[in-house]
This record gives C-alpha cells, sequence and structure tokens, in this order.
C-alpha cells in the first residue's frame, strides 16, 4: 500500500512539473508562467495529507534517503527510490500522451489543437487525482481535507487547463456548455468521463479502507449528524455554484487589455481556493464535495468497503448530484448577466457582483462561524474572499466591502455616487446571506460580541487595525497605478487581499470575532438587524478604512503623478522608511497577537501578514521588513539598497517591532492567559546552540528567497509582463515552512524585529541578542550564495 501511494503522488509531482514548466504550449520561453512552482510545491500539499499517515509522504528518493539515513538508505530508503522512480516514468509517459505536440527541438505549433480523445484523457487523469485524494484523506482521518483537495485540484488545472479546459467536475462542463466555452459533445463525452474517473477512484480508495485499521467505519454520501437532506442539498448547491461560476469568471473570460501577457496566472489558485471555502464551511453539513463526480467516487468508497454500518440509500447520491449539477446551471446563467449581456457595462451588473460577492462570503463567514473548525475558518474565508474578487473584479472591481469602498472613495479611487450605490448592495448582500445561514442551521445562530474576557475597546481596536491592514492592500494592490499599472496589470492583487484574512483572522479571530467588513458585521449579527454591536463594529471598520486611505496617501504621493512621470518616480527615504514601518509593525503584531492568543497557525497567519505587505509595499522601499534581509540585500551590491538605506531602514524596523510589542502586550495583559509569559528561548528541550542553528539556517533561506525572487532581473526575452506576480508569496512561504519547521525549537521567529517585538511584549530581552546574531549570520551567508548561484547578476551589475 505504501508503495502504491509512493508511485501515485511522486507521478503527480513530475507530472505537474512536466505540464508547468517544461511544457512550450504551457511555459512558452517568450511568454513564461508564473504559476509553475506554487502547482509543483501544492504537490505536496494534496499528497501529504492524503497519505502522510500510509508511507509518510516522501515522493523524491532523496528525501526517502535522508529519512532513512540511520540506515544509509538501504533500509525501506531504496525500495521507496525505487517505487518514486517509476512513479517519474509514468509521469512521462502520460506526459507524452496528453501534450503528443510537445516536440524536443523547435517551437511549439500555433494552431495545435487537441484531439477529443486527448481531452478525455485530461479529463481522467484530473478527476481521478482530485477524487483518490479526497478519498484518501476521509479514510485517514485527515483534518485538512478541503485544503489537500484543493491543493490536488489546483495543481492539476494548472497542469491541464490548456488541454481539455480542465473541469474534472461535470457541474462545470455544465456551466461551460451553458456559457458556450465548450461544445455540447464534448461536454457530454466530459462528464461521462469524470464519472468513470470519479469511480475508478473510489475504488481504489475502497481498496486502502479495506486494509486500514478503521476499515469498520463506514464512510457514505450523506448528511452530516444533526443536518437535514434538504440543508445539505442547499450547501452543495450554493458552493458548486460558487465554484463553476468563479471557473466561468476566471477560467473562459477573454484576455483584459491590462495584460500583456497571455498567461493567466491566477484561475487554478482561484478555482482551487473555492474547494477550500465550501469544503471547510459546509463540510459538517454536507461534506462539501461540490462536484458529481467526487459524489460518485465517495458512494463507491462505501460501496467497495462498507464498514459495519448500514448503507445510506442511493437517493441521497441521486439527489446531490442533482442539485450541484443545478449549481453549474445557476452559475452559468448569474454569469450570463454579470459578464456576458450587454449590461455587463452597466452600473446593473457591477452590482449583481457586488451581491453575490458579498452574499457568498457573508454566507461562508456564517457557516465557518456555526459548523467550521476554529483551525481552518479564516482560511476558508480568506479563500472565497479571494475567489470572488477575482470573479467579479473585472466587473464591479470586487470591493465587497463597504469599509473597502469607503477608502476607495477617500482616495479618488471610486466615485461617490458609486460607493453609495456600492454600499447598498454590499448591506443588502449581508443581511440576504445572514438570513440565509440562519435558516440553514436553525435553532443555531452567530453572536457579534467582543470575545470574553475582552471588553469593547479592545475588540474595535483590533476591526480597526486589521480592516486597516485590509483596505491598505486592497488601495496598494488594485488601486495604484505605479502597482498596478492600467497597460501591465499585476495578477496578485485579489491574493494579497484575501490573506490579509489569514493574517488577521487568526490574530484577531479571539479578540473581535475578525470581521473587518461591516457587511460581515451586519450578516452575523442578523438576529439583531444589526443594531447590537454590529453598528458598533462598523463604524469601527469605517474608521479603519480612512486610516488606511491617510497612509496609503502618504507613502503613495506619486499616485498624483502623470504616466510619464511616474516611469522616472523615486520614492524619498523618509516615505521608504514610513513603508518599512509598517510593513514590519503589521508583521510583528501579528506574530505577538497569534503567540500571545495561542493560535493554531502562528507561521500561517505571520507568512500571511509579511504576503500582504510585500505585495502592497514592494514597489516602494522593496519591501524588507526585516534587518537580516535588509543586510542581506545591502551586502549582496548591485545597488539595490545603499548602505545608508540600509541603516535607516534597520533603525525603523527594529523601532516597529517595539512598538508593536508594545500593543501585543496591550492586549495579552487583558487576555485569557495573562498571567503566561511568552518569553523569546529555545523551545523545551532544545540547547541555545540549537536554537541559534534553526534561526540562521531558515533566516538564510528567508533571505536567499528575497534575494533570488525580489532582486534578480528576468532573462530577456523571457516575460511580457513586467509584474512579479509570485515574489511575496514566495518570500512568505518560507515563514510558512520556517514557523512550524522549527517553531518547536527556537520560536521561528527568523527576524531581528520578531524577535525584537516578542521580548518587548514579555518584558524581557530573554535570547534576544543571541537569537538576533544569528538571525544576521543568515541574512549574511544568504549573499555570499546568491553570489555562488546568480553570477550572471553581477557580471551584469559590473557592466
Amino acid at each position: 500500500h505504501a508503495m502504491v501511494v509512493e508511485v501515485i503522488y511522486t507521478f503527480m509531482l513530475c507530472f505537474v512539473v512536466l505540464n508547468c514548466a517544461a511544457s512550450k504550449q504551457n511555459n512558452s520561453p517568450t511568454d513564461g508562467n508564473q504559476f509553475f512552482a506554487l502547482a509543483i510545491g501544492f504537490v505536496i500539499v494534496a499528497g501529504g495529507y492524503a497519505v502522510g499517515g500510509i508511507s509518510g509522504a516522501a515522493f523524491n528518493p532523496a528525501v526517502a534517503i535522508a529519512l532513512d539515513v540511520k540506515h544509509a538508505g538501504f533500509s525501506w530508503g531504496i525500495w521507496y527510490g525505487l517505487f518514486e522512480l517509476i512513479g517519474g516514468a509514468l509521469a512521462a509517459l502520460l506526459y507524452k500522451i496528453v501534450r503528443p505536440a510537445e516536440k524536443s527541438g523547435g517551437d511549439f505549433p500555433s494552431d495545435y489543437q487537441a484531439t477529443l480523445p486527448t481531452k478525455l484523457m485530461s479529463e481522467f487523469l484530473g478527476t481521478f487525482m482530485l477524487v483518490i485524494t479526497v478519498g484518501l484523506n476521509i479514510i485517514t482521518g485527515s483534518a485538512a481535507t478541503a485544503f489537500s483537495a484543493a491543493a490536488s485540484l489546483m495543481c492539476m488545472i494548472y497542469s491541464l487547463g490548456n488541454v481539455s479546459g480542465a473541469h474534472f467536475n461535470p457541474a462545470v462542463t455544465v456551466a461551460c456548455v451553458c456559457r458556450g466555452a465548450c461544445g455540447v459533445k464534448d461536454g457530454v463525452a466530459y462528464a461521462l468521463v469524470q464519472t468513470i474517473a470519479g469511480c475508478c477512484a473510489g475504488l481504489v480508495a475502497g481498496v486502502f479502507h479495506a486494509a486500514s485499521s478503521n476499515k469498520d467505519v463506514t464512510y457514505a454520501l450523506k448528511p452530516g449528524a444533526g443536518y437535514t437532506f434538504s440543508a445539505a442539498c442547499f450547501a452543495e448547491l450554493f458552493f458548486t455554484f460558487v465554484l463553476a461560476y468563479t471557473v466561468l469568471a476566471t477560467a473562459t473570460i477573454a484576455k483584459p487589455s491590462s495584460q500583456p501577457t497571455s498567461q493567466n496566472f491566477y484561475f487554478g489558485l482561484s478555482i482551487g481556493s473555492c474547494v477550500t471555502a465550501g469544503g471547510f464551511a459546509i463540510g459538517a453539513v454536507s461534506g462539501g464535495e461540490l462536484n458529481p463526480a467526487v459524489s460518485a467516487g465517495i458512494a463507491m468508497l462505501g460501496t467497495m468497503s462498507p464498514g459495519s454500518d448500514p448503507l445510506p440509500p442511493y437517493t441521497y447520491l441521486v439527489g446531490f448530484i442533482l442539485v450541484e449539477l443545478l449549481g453549474g446551471l445557476c452559475a452559468a446563467a448569474v454569469f450570463r448577466f454579470s459578464h456576458q449581456s450587454p449590461a455587463a457595462s452597466n452600473e446593473a451588473a457591477a452590482l449583481v457582483c457586488e451581491f453575490v460577492g458579498t452574499f457568498a462570503l457573508v454566507f461562508t463567514v456564517g457557516c465557518c462561524v456555526i459548523s467550521g473548525s476554529s483551525t481552518w475558518n479564516a482560511t476558508a474565508i480568506a479563500a472565497v474572499l479571494m475567489v470572488m474578487i477575482y470573479s467579479t473584479g473585472p466587473v464591479s472591481g470586487g470591493n465587497l466591502n463597504p469599509a473597502v469602498s469607503l477608502s476607495l472613495g477617500l482616495t479618488g479611487g471610486l466615485p461617490w455616487p458609486k460607493v453609495f450605490q456600492y454600499w447598498v448592495a454590499q448591506l443588502l448582500a449581508g443581511a440576504a446571506a445572514g438570513g440565509a445561514y440562519v435558516a440553514l442551521f436553525a435553532p443555531k445562530t452567530a453572536t457579534l460580541a467582543p470575545v470574553t474576557p475582552f471588553s469593547w475597546p479592545y475588540a474595535l481596536l483590533a476591526e480597526a487595525i486589521y480592516t486597516c491592514m485590509l483596505c491598505f492592500v486592497v488601495l496598494n494592490c488594485a488601486a495604484s497605478k505605479r502597482n498596478n499599472p492600467r497597460m501591465d496589470g499585476n495578477q496578485f492583487f485579489a491574493l494579497a487581499i484575501g490573506f490579509v484574512i489569514i493574517a488577521g483572522g487568526y490574530a484577531a479571530g479571539n479578540i473581535s470575532g475578525a470581521c473587518f467588513n461591516p457587511s460581515v458585521a451586519l450578516g452575523v449579527d442578523i438576529k439583531h438587524v444589526g443594531f447590537h454591536w454590529g453598528i458598533v463594529w462598523a463604524l469601527a471598520e469605517m474608521l479603519g478604512a480612512a486610516m488606511a486611505a491617510a497612509l496609503y496617501r502618504a507613502v503613495r504621493p506619486d499616485e498624483k503623478l502623470s504616466d510619464d512621470q511616474l516611469d522616472a518616480y523615486e520614492p524619498s527615504l523618509s516615505t521608504k522608511c514610513l513603508s518599512e514601518f509598517l510593513g514590519t509593525f503589521m508583521l510583528v503584531l501579528t506574530v505577538g497577537l497569534n503567540v500571545v492568543m495561542a493560535s493554531p497557525a502562528v507561521a500561517w497567519s505571520a507568512a500571511a501578514s509579511l504576503m500582504c505587505m510585500i505585495y502592497s509595499l514592494g514597489n516602494v522601499s522593496g519591501g524588507h521588513f526585516n534587518p537580516a534581509v535588509t543586510l542581506a540585500v545591502v551586502t549582496s551590491g548591485r545597488g539595490k539598497c545603499s548602505r545608508r538605506d540600509g541603516i535607516a531602514y534597520t533603525a525603523v524596523q527594529l523601532f516597529a517591532g517595539f512598538v508593536a510589542g508594545l500593543v501585543t502586550k496591550l492586549f495579552h495583559s487583558a487576555g485569557p492567559d495573562s498571567e503566561t509569559k511568552h518569553l523569546l528561548q529555545p523551545g523545551e528541550g532544545h540547547s541555545f546552540i540549537d536554537a541559534g542553528l534553526a534561526e540562521f539556517f531558515f533566516t538564510a533561506v528567508l533571505a536567499y528567497i528575497v534575494l533570488a525572487v525580489a532582486t534578480t532581473t528576468p532573462e530577456p526575452g523571457t516575460l511580457k509582463t513586467k509584474q512579479n506576480f509570485q515574489f511575496a508569496l514566495c518570500i512568505g512561504s518560507c515563514v510558512t515552512a520556517g514557523g512550524f519547521a522549527i517553531g518547536s525549537v527556537s520560536g521561528g521567529e527568523l527576524n531581528p524585529a520578531v524577535a525584537v517585538g516578542i521580548s518587548t511584549q514579555a518584558l524581557s530581552l530573554g535570547s534576544l541578542v543571541c537569537f538576533v546574531l544569528w538571525e544576521l549570520c543568515g541574512g549574511l551567508i544568504s549573499s555570499i550564495a546568491l553570489r555562488l548561484t546568480h553570477p550572471g547578476e553581477f557580471t551584469q551589475a559590473k557592466a
């Protein structure tokens, strides 16, 4: 069993590499994609959660040998390696089948069209990998089924999107046929193959279930405990609608005029994230399948290995499939009005988009609050916000939040008449979504109030700070003329905006509930029609929006310049220092609040905060927010940061860490564990040398990634856009990796400013000097590493 899953997911890993990085059609030498590493890395999310409890999830002979190092790889390591090589060979074979036009030499034929059999093979592979991932997560008791399934879907969509369209879902195929993006003949064939693939994956999952230690447990397609069949059907209908609508809005629309590249960097991320949102929001209600092929696969799993309990009637399967297909039809109908009809350019279509997007957001919040998991709620809400912004952005701007509309109005990004119209649509959507989730979960309901033991001033302060961050990111990533230029727009705007919810949701969720949006506050407080705490929360959020507008004007005085003047603009040192202060403050505050509130996702939340602020301020100051990174950039030369600027940056970053530490202390003193001291020191059972080496290595990784992805110049002619889609995602992900990997060893600060913040909130120096020195050494060694790995950068600098 272990060897089989190693073959399956090593195949998936190599297949994604070939399709996303090696394919000339998918990664043109003159118009390369910037999603290849995202797709490859998330295979580990898909397979790691699915089969980590079966084989350990190595998927790489080097990893297998390293884990088997006590036997020099000659115990299980060599067997794992051999089967993983079989997976690699299988990937090469199937790659040639789905991409027959790929040749070792010459250009890719511009008139190539995949044949129907090739498209069907694509649909079979993508659907099979999605459903087997869902099935294996279920039978191994994974706590992250939705996240793992979303990763599998995203990776296969990025891999096969330009082969078959990568539907992998009969409901999506129905929506695409109705929209005219897929022929009826192809659609019928797709749906049949997808269903067969789902059943095959269910059979394979059933084999694993029959051999597992929980083989007596019955996994069946049915409503969750305590929920009716009608409630489960409505939940499936709505989130399948969201998924299909997102596919139509992000993967089937024409390339916008603001996008010089033909590559769409976010479509797979958006579509996969619908599964994250829906799976966690309604997993307890219906299972969160959102796909007739997944429903068929789970039914087949139950039939193949039924366990000890009787199976439910097949009417559940029929009912789920019918409502999921209906969700696809509804998506096509709404999309036809919002994006396809002549009204798409009118105010009515924009208002519909604002209503639909806000409704989806608030309904997801309600579902998460009542039936979700505190570990994943913020991630699910962030995911739905991101996908709805990507889906509605081209029509309405994707505000979906009265506070965002206010900040755009204050900065001149949105006319005031439209601000008021958007408010009406957003608030109506919030109220409607509140009523919908209350009806779904009755008699259960959500409550909006300060979380005990915090009083209302603390809750409102948290709402104001993170609403400010949210609006600030919107302004910088979506409204800025220099960060999102009219003729070369960025494709990261919704990613950055959505991930603010991950940053603030985990940091402030146990203080205020983490609304950051008056429509959400109204929806959550719907039993009082917003006139209890809802209106108070909304006022704090509007104050946060006003603060964001003021700070945006301060860090981007260039927004008043003409296009010609923008090209020559260079921020002043004071503007850069303000940028570094804001970014560092939000990072350290987010870390601090996660720590003192005992968040289960400190590294994930901190990484999101860092990523959002780098996307927002990267082209103002470079977005260092870390003295070790600044040291690395200065010592790497090439004129990327002068010594004068580096010294000023470092002083400001350390001061921002100190101020954030004081604010964290304010919250900690009123919190549930105010008597506990969170000291900067090695973890239990680890020495100062252990902690120092851990900080040194992962700070070096972080600083090296900054140098490699944010300060290097792409090879001329390989990209058609000047926008860097992945740089902040890569940098933030270093914090995710390091924080989780060494959190129990050293705390995983990776940043002297974070170390200062932790020491300040504890009112104790602890291991501050030791940690800071190790982290600075990590930054220094990274600049040496860059000289060895990127010698061309230094040749260009000399020239």
